[in-house]
């Protein structure tokens, strides 16, 4: 059985992490994340549509650092949980996201460039002593992509673009354990690493001066991760019957592969130089999966759940010129559901979502521009039920209180 509970750690682990790892294709210098494909206006293209390089001019370069504050709680339904202990310490706390952009002309129709994103910081330190204590107990990841690009312009409207993205992913979490004789719980720790690639091939098309359009496709990833996975604090009979098992410390591999996605955006600007975007993105979710699994060398069968739904999303925003340095810029987005309600665990957490924001653009120089902007997002209320899941250590059941997440971003461009 602790072997079985170990197994299902290491399937929350990385689960839990795939949130974040697809994370950085909806990060972009606008509010709501708007202007994700087409814009195209800076060294940003890089990363989402590597295409849109070809519009800009010389070298071009952009540092970006975002804070995402989530004020949402799980509130335990204790009417119906069993276990003992109520609601969490904390669900989430902040993520900090610093990344790097970098873009340089290299004649009238090559552009070279790369960006390297890092979102460190995130975690979810729920506290040893809540009711979902057997499900997770906290959770950390700290995720980097280095992602070199070209693009080429074929003529004065259309242009290509592609990159390859080296993506390394560090994960640690745990969950507490009961023990056999009724000694105080153990914990089972997670420390696993490894490094995922996948390639991104874009196009832009410009009708107008003022019109465009583009997409951008990205590859699916695997990831071998390795670590190990240890049991902590047993007692003196347990920790003796772990160590005869060869259970205590555990040398595991596993590959975790992320989905394919594609984006689609158009960028117009009006005469009085007002200007709208339209962004979607699919992700075929669906095709998440965990395999190839091995503890201590030995191959284990897994299943990953059938319970993830394609994922669809889409971005609105609107610029308002003040005056030849200052715009202002407002913008919406839409999040489909992840998992539904009944098939939602403590492993990917997502709910559908949506969020409106506002910012704005300063520019210092003709070369050096500022972005300010904030989103306020409604993660959506995630009920879980664990018993949904086949719970054998309690039936924990609840959903979130509060259910909104702030973004701030601080962008230069120069």
């Amino acid at each position: 059985m602790k072997m079985m509970h170990a197994r299902k750690t290491l399937l929350s682990l990385v689960l839990g992490g795939l949130s974040l790892t697809t994370a950085p294709a909806l990060l972009a210098g606008s509010p709501a994340m708007t202007g994700l494909v087409a814009e195209a206006d800076s060294a940003e293209s890089a990363f989402a549509a590597p295409a849109g390089m070809s519009r800009l001019k010389g070298t071009n370069i952009t540092i970006q650092g975002m804070v995402a504050r989530s004020f949402s709680s799980f509130d335990v339904d204790e009417s119906k949980t069993p276990v003992g202990g109520g609601d969490p310490d904390n669900g989430q706390d902040p993520m900090v996201i610093p990344s790097i952009y970098y873009v340089r002309q290299l004649d009238d129709r090559w552009h070279a460039g790369a960006s390297l994103t890092i979102p460190s910081g995130f975690g979810s330190d729920y506290g040893s002593e809540w009711s979902g204590r057997y499900e997770t107990v906290d959770f950390s990841l700290v995720y980097i992509a280095f992602t070199p690009a070209v693009a080429y312009r074929w003529n004065d409207k259309l242009s290509f673009g592609g990159a390859v993205g080296f993506n390394y992913t560090a994960e640690t979490s745990e969950v507490k354990i009961v023990q056999p004789l009724g000694e105080r719980d153990g914990k089972i720790v997670s420390d696993l690493d490894g490094i995922g690639i996948n390639i991104t091939l874009s196009m832009l098309y410009q009708f107008t001066e003022r019109t465009r359009a583009g997409i951008s496709w990205t590859s699916d990833s695997d990831a071998d991760l390795e670590g190990n996975v240890r049991l902590r604090n047993l007692g003196p009979v347990f920790d003796e019957v772990a160590k005869e098992l060869g259970i205590k410390n555990i040398n595991t591999e596993i590959t975790n592969t992320l989905p394919q996605r594609v984006m689609a955006g158009v960028y117009h600007e009006f005469e009085s130089g007002k200007y709208f975007t339209v962004d979607g993105m699919f992700m075929k979710f669906s095709d998440f999966s965990v395999s190839n699994l091995e503890l201590n060398g030995n191959d284990v069968n897994i299943d990953t759940p059938d319970i993830y739904n394609d994922i669809w999303a889409v971005t609105a925003g609107m610029g308002f010129p003040a005056n030849e340095r200052l715009t202002y810029k407002i913008g919406a987005m839409y999040v489909s559901q992840a998992v539904d309600d009944e098939d939602r665990g403590f492993s990917i957490r997502l709910d559908e979502m949506w969020g409106v924001g506002a910012g704005v653009s300063y520019k210092l120089t003709e070369e050096r521009t500022v972005d300010l902007n904030a989103t306020l997002i409604n993660v959506g209320e995630a009920p879980v039920d664990t018993a949904n899941q086949g719970a054998t250590l309690g039936r924990v059941v609840g959903e979130n209180d509060d259910p909104w997440a702030v973004l701030a971003e601080l962008t230069y461009h120069f």
